[in-house]
């Protein structure tokens, strides 16, 4: 009779163990790669939705639209929301905090400055809401847009909305500017408020706006969204 071979007890077990530690060392990185095309594709349909608004309020104002025009602390926001449908209209002065960014007189930081505590840095750190403040909705799908017009204006996005982690600057939270020359264009590019990376989109920085300058570097570097802080 022909003998048949079989793998002992104690060599299936080595091969699980084998292949459960292959697992634990590539399912993060898969993880993280998944992640991470996930995110670069919500950012480029929220750039692409808001710039959409963007150009239909200007078609339909007939002028450049720009800080000068629409810098004043409520002047922006009640004329940009009406190019969007079916939204969740926020307000201006007591947004729902389940839903929307707290105002920044809402919570009041030990220095005076101003946060929602839900919201972080790009590295985890309390964050001045003061650039998001001026009007926030939050569309169909669920990003939450966040205005700033005082003197400037700038669009931000939460890409998953607020009930989302991880609600940090420069990771799902991203900021646009209105150039005063009448464009749309990413925070972080030469130019813009904050380009400058070492202080707004750096893993060390402690600026209280640091992720803010990120939004160029997350459209425009390859493995930007592979390499965010923890």
């Amino acid at each position: 009779m022909k003998k048949h071979s079989a793998f002992t007890l104690a060599e299936t077990l080595i091969t699980l163990g084998i292949i459960g530690v292959i697992a634990a060392i590539t399912l993060p990185v898969l993880t993280n790669n998944i992640n991470s095309i996930i995110y670069k594709n919500q950012l480029k349909s929220a750039y692409s939705i808001i710039q959409n608004g963007f150009d239909r309020m200007t078609e339909a104002q007939g002028e450049k639209i720009t800080p000068r025009l629409y810098g004043g602390q409520n002047d922006f926001y009640p004329v940009y929301k009406k190019y969007f449908h079916k939204i969740v209209d926020c307000g201006y002065n007591n947004p729902d905090q389940n839903l929307c960014m707290s105002r920044a007189d809402t919570h009041g930081s030990e220095d005076g400055g101003h946060n929602d505590l839900v919201y972080k840095s790009f590295n985890g750190n309390v964050i001045d809401t003061d650039n998001f403040d001026d009007g926030q909705f939050i569309l169909p799908n669920g990003m939450l847009i966040m205005i700033q017009s005082y003197g400037t204006v700038f669009i931000s996005v939460d890409i998953n909305g607020k009930k989302k982690g991880p609600n940090r600057l420069g990771q799902d939270v991203f900021t646009f500017q209105v150039t005063n020359s009448g464009k749309l264009v990413p925070m972080g590019a030469v130019g813009t408020t904050y380009s400058n990376a070492n202080n707004f989109c750096s893993k060390t920085s402690t600026s209280s706006v640091n992720g803010i300058g990120c939004t160029y570097k997350a459209l425009t570097e390859k493995d930007f969204f592979k390499n965010l802080p923890k």
